[in-house]
C-alpha cells in the first residue's frame, strides 16, 4: 500500500501533465523531461522537522547528475489559509504536513483542488525552463505513438492485429507510426540482410515518437530492443498487458522480430 506521501505526489503529478512516466516512491515522485533529463520531487522539511511544508525539485541529467535544485514552499504558492472557527489560528496557516506520532496528514488545513491546480502549474512553470522545446510542441498535440508488436510467427495474422492497434491509436486522435504495414510489402523477412535492416529502420522510427505501445502476448527480441531503445532515449512506453512473455532468438539473424 502507498504511504501519504506518494498519494499526494501521484494525485498531484500522476495524470502526466507536469511530468511524463511518473513514478512514485516514499516521499519522492520520479518523471521524465526529455529524452537526457529527469526530475525528481521531494516533500521536504524547510523549518521544523517534521513538518513538511515544501517540494524539492531536482532536475537530473541521466548521465551526468543534477542539473539544478529548486525548493517550493508551499506557504509561498498558495499563501496563508483562513481555519474558520478556530481561535489558534487567526492568522490563517501556511499549508504543510505534519507527522503526528508517525501518522502523516495536512495540518488543519487541507489543500483543495484549486490549491492542488495552484502547485501543479507552479511545478510546471519551472520545469518548462529546461523542457526539450521540439517535445514540448506536440504536448497538447497528436502524439507520434510507436506500434511495438509481435511480427513473426502467423505473418498475416500479425500484421492485422498490429494495423487493429494503429487503427485504435489513430481513432483516439494520435498518429500510429506502424512497421507493419510499411515494411513487409517492400522488404523480404527471409532475406537476412533487409530483414536486418527493417530491424535497424524501426529503431529509427522510434526516436521521433513521443510514446511507445507495446501489444501481443509475447515480446519478440525485436520488440525488446525497440523497447529498450525507448527507455535509453526516455520515450514513455506503455504496455497493454502488465506481463508478457518473451521469445528467445533465434541463430538465423534474419527471423528475430
Amino acid at each position: 500500500m502507498s504511504n501519504f506521501f506518494e498519494q499526494e505526489l501521484w494525485y498531484l503529478f500522476g495524470d502526466e501533465q507536469v511530468i511524463d512516466t511518473p513514478y512514485c516512491s516514499g516521499q519522492s515522485c520520479y518523471g521524465t523531461l526529455d529524452r537526457d533529463l529527469r526530475v525528481r520531487i521531494q516533500f521536504i522539511s524547510t523549518h521544523i522537522s517534521g513538518q513538511y511544508d515544501a517540494l524539492k525539485l531536482t532536475v537530473l541529467n541521466r548521465i551526468n547528475g543534477p542539473v539544478d535544485i529548486q525548493v517550493l514552499k508551499l506557504g509561498d504558492i498558495l499563501g496563508k489559509k483562513p481555519i474558520p472557527g478556530n481561535p489558534n489560528f487567526r492568522e490563517g496557516v501556511a499549508p504543510h504536513i505534519w507527522d503526528s506520532y508517525g501518522k502523516f496528514e495536512w495540518y488543519a488545513y487541507r489543500p483543495t483542488e484549486a490549491d492542488y491546480e495552484t502547485v501543479r502549474q507552479a511545478v510546471g512553470r519551472y520545469l518548462d525552463v529546461f523542457r526539450d522545446r521540439t517535445l514540448e510542441r506536440t504536448r497538447n498535440g497528436p502524439k507520434l505513438v510507436y506500434i511495438c508488436a509481435p511480427l513473426r510467427g502467423d505473418v498475416e495474422k500479425n500484421i492485422k492485429f498490429a494495423r487493429q492497434k494503429a487503427q485504435e491509436v489513430f481513432q483516439a486522435g494520435d498518429i500510429p507510426v506502424c512497421p507493419h504495414l510499411m515494411f513487409p510489402p517492400i522488404a523480404d523477412p527471409e532475406n537476412p540482410q533487409q530483414d536486418q535492416a527493417t530491424r535497424e529502420m524501426g529503431l529509427r522510427l522510434v526516436e521521433p515518437c513521443q510514446q511507445v505501445n507495446v501489444y501481443g502476448p509475447v515480446r519478440t527480441p525485436g520488440m525488446q530492443a525497440e523497447i529498450h531503445h525507448a527507455k535509453e532515449l526516455g520515450i514513455p512506453v506503455k504496455e497493454e498487458q502488465p506481463e508478457m512473455k518473451k521469445t528467445k532468438s533465434r541463430s538465423k539473424r534474419g527471423q528475430a522480430r
